[in-house]
Parts: C-alpha cells; sequence; structure tokens
C-alpha cells in the first residue's frame, strides 16, 4: 500500500497505559488517563478511505476497510474498520448495549447494519450496482461514521461491565471509557480553530464532528459535540476507584440521547434535500440514510413502528422524494422526542429551511428537559503540546515494515 508512505510524522505513543503525560484527543480538552492514540487513529482510516475513494480508488478504499492503516492493536496486528462493523458489542451478552440490541433487532443481522452495504458500494454490487460515484461514496464515508458511533456505544457499555465488577483500576473500566472518547472524537488535529467551539474543522473524520456539523445546521437546538466532551469527562470520574453507577449511566444515556439528535437533525435536513425542491438528489437520499441509521437502532427501542416508517422513506430503491415525505419524517422524528427524553429545543430547527414550509417551525414541548451538566474537571494527567496529525509510534514501525517489504519486492 503505496499511500500508507505519506505519514511523514511520529506522535511517539504506545497503546495502553500512559508512560508521563497521555495525549489529548481532537478536542484538546477530555483528558485520558491511558494512551488511546491507536484506537483515535481509527479515525484516520475514515479519513484515508474518503480520500482514496474521491480519487476513485475502490480497491485500495476496500483495502483499508479490510485490513487498517493507522489504527494498530499491537504485535503487527491492525485494528479494521471492519472488524468494528462486525463486532458483537454485547460481547456474547455480558455488556448491556441498546444500541447495539436495537440495531440487531430491527434489521436482522449485525452485517445487515453497516458491513453488507459498505461492501456493496465499494465493490459496486447489489443495490449499488450502476449508481453513481455520489451515492456510492455517501452511503460508504457516511456508513463509516455509523460504524464508528456504534463502536463508541459498545466501549461504553463494556466500561460500564467492568466497572460493575469492581475492576476500577485506571487500566480497566476507566481504560474501556477512555476508549468511547477516543473512537467519538479522533485525535487529528483541527486545521482551524481549537478543536471545540467554532466552526467544524472538517478535517477530523469522527462522530464527533459528524455531530458539530449538525450542531451548526440546527444552531437554536443543544450543541451536542461541546455537550459530549463534559459528560465523557463525568462518565470516567465516576468509574476511577470507585463507581458511581447512577452517574455512570446518566453521562451513558445522555450520550445516547445526543447521537439520536444528530441522527434525527440528519434525517429532517436530508429529507428536504432528497426532495431537492421538486428535482430528486438521490445522493442526499444516501446521506440521510446513512445518518439516520447511525441511531435508528437505538431510537427503535421506543418506537419501531416510527422508525421502520422513517426507513421506509430512506430506502434507497427510491427514484423520487417528495415534499410530503420530507415533512412525514419530521413529524415522525418528533414523534419520539418525549419517549427519548429530549424535547424540540434541543433538536432546534433547520437553518436552511424553507420559510413557511413545514420545517419552518419547532414542535411544542409539553415538558421540559435537559442534559446534565457533566464535568469540565479534567483529569490532570494530559500533555499540554499540540495533538500531532501524524499517526502514532506503532502505526509508524508498521508502515516502515510495508515499505521495506515494497523495496525488497522491487
Amino acid at each position: 500500500m503505496l499511500f500508507v508512505l505519506l505519514a511523514l510524522e511520529v506522535s511517539f505513543a504506545a497503546a495502553g497505559p500512559c508512560t508521563g503525560a497521555c495525549p489529548k484527543l481532537s478536542d484538546g480538552l477530555y483528558c485520558p488517563v491511558n494512551d488511546v492514540t491507536e484506537h483515535a487513529d481509527v479515525n484516520r482510516d475514515v479519513k484515508l478511505i474518503k480520500e482514496l475513494l474521491s480519487a476513485g480508488d475502490y480497491a485500495a478504499a476496500k483495502d483499508v476497510y479490510t485490513s487498517g492503516n493507522f489504527s494498530s492493536k499491537g504485535l503487527g496486528e491492525m485494528r479494521t474498520l471492519q472488524d468494528l462493523a462486525q463486532k458483537d458489542m454485547t460481547s456474547g451478552g455480558k455488556y448491556t448495549n441498546v444500541f447495539y440490541s436495537g440495531a440487531l433487532a430491527l434489521y436482522g443481522s449485525i452485517n445487515a447494519v453497516w458491513h453488507d452495504p459498505i461492501i456493496a458500494c465499494l465493490d459496486n454490487a447489489s443495490f449499488c450496482a450502476g449508481k453513481s460515484d455520489d451515492f456510492r461514496q455517501y452511503i460508504i464515508n457516511k456508513g463509516l461514521i455509523g460504524v464508528v458511533t456504534a463502536y463508541v456505544t459498545y466501549e461504553m457499555g463494556a466500561a460500564v461491565w467492568k466497572a460493575e465488577q469492581g475492576q476500577l483500576e485506571d487500566t480497566n473500566a476507566a481504560y474501556a471509557w477512555d476508549e468511547a472518547a477516543a473512537f467519538y472524537v479522533g485525535n487529528i488535529a483541527a486545521v482551524i480553530g481549537d478543536g471545540y467551539t467554532g466552526s467544524a474543522p472538517g478535517n477530523l473524520y469522527s462522530p464527533y464532528e459528524f455531530n458539530w456539523k449538525r450542531d451548526s445546521d440546527f444552531p437554536d437546538g443543544i450543541s451536542t459535540h461541546t455537550e459530549a466532551i463534559p459528560l465523557l469527562n463525568f462518565g470516567l470520574m465516576n468509574v476511577r476507584g470507585s463507581y458511581n453507577a447512577p452517574n455512570v449511566q446518566a453521562a451513558q444515556l445522555a450520550m445516547y440521547k445526543i447521537l439520536s439528535i444528530a441522527a434525527i437533525r440528519s434525517a429532517i435536513k436530508y429529507g428536504w434535500k432528497a426532495y431537492g425542491d421538486g428535482s430528486f438528489q438521490e445522493k442526499y437520499l444516501a446521506e440521510g440514510w446513512a445518518y439516520w441509521r447511525s441511531a435508528s437502532g437505538y431510537i427503535s427501542t421506543v418506537n419501531r413502528t416510527a422508525v421502520e416508517q422513517v426507513d421506509a422513506i430512506f430506502d434507497l430503491s427510491q427514484t423520487s422524494f417528495t415534499a410530503d415525505a420530507a415533512c412525514k419524517v419530521k413529524n415522525l422524528v418528533e414523534s419520539m422526542y418525549a419517549d427519548l427524553g429530549i424535547t424540540c429545543a434541543m433538536v432546534g430547527k433547520w437553518k436552511d429551511a424553507p420559510t413557511g414550509g413545514c420545517l419552518d417551525s419547532v414542535c411544542q414541548d409539553a415538558v421540559n428537559m435537559s442534559l446534565p451538566d457533566g464535568s469540565t474537571t479534567y483529569a490532570d494527567t494530559c500533555e499540554a503540546k499540540e495533538i500531532s496529525n501524524a499517526p502514532s509510534a506503532s502505526s509508524f514501525a508498521l508502515l516502515l515494515v510495508a515499505a521495506a517489504g515494497m523495496v525488497a519486492l522491487g
């Protein structure tokens, strides 16, 4: 893989307990108590796949999906997005993960959630055969954000289980929670801003940035990405040394709500964009499908019928999309807010909603609800220096091995 040689700088950190100061993530605030650089590096694979697809190299993109590139598990084994997509996220029923179990019940198998659609579009097969590059690439690129989002919920479930077993050392429950934060945020340095405030930089390729973009689309709703960081920190604080189950569960549930809000906002936005003012936009159907699916499994646990109706509206076989369908999406998702524990005010209004149309209003809340505050008292084990844009040391070592192999092959 020649493209692995493009990484020239190195951040010398190994996965596991920190030796010295722990590297921070892209947000620059959350302080892991373990070095989770390699876990965060999986979002670099998402970025690389997007770049390869933009160049038209589907074969190389598939190789990154199936074999990995930046995220090492150690001893020469790579963490792959395919492995994440095919993971049993209850670990054989040991962990509780309603994101996984909801999606499994809704779509029939774990492969059907993400892996099968992604492979179909990488291979130009099945429902993706003959589709435009825009359509195929939106399914793949946005689907990979969904894959990583699901894995965030897996690691939170792992942290809860370990804490319940009394595994409260930093290298146990806290490590799993740090991994959840790493997958959610990533560790690519923002090309603009500070990684937390202002406009989304557009180069992070993580669920965190996906949430950030929807925050910008719905500016009068809550800022999910800035809410998430203190919540993740609050969860970490409550699995270190002692376990406060209500606090951890509150943080976990609040993260579920944040992920649901991002999916709901996407369904509202891309339903209308798929309609395209009467000119069907296939690529936005694909984008709406993928982003909605990032939390539809969990949302279905409160109202499966309504979720199935939204799924049918975003069915990828469609060749048209009506204004009525876009309006129906909004009505359906709004009908589930109370049961999800979110509000109309939290979701807000799409900034580009056509004046006077069905999207140009925000539903009325029967009760007031809010997310927990979280905590901004971050651990004191982290470096103050800027995050490197380079892969970690173990990833770089693998790049050198690959380079040596290519030289040997002539």
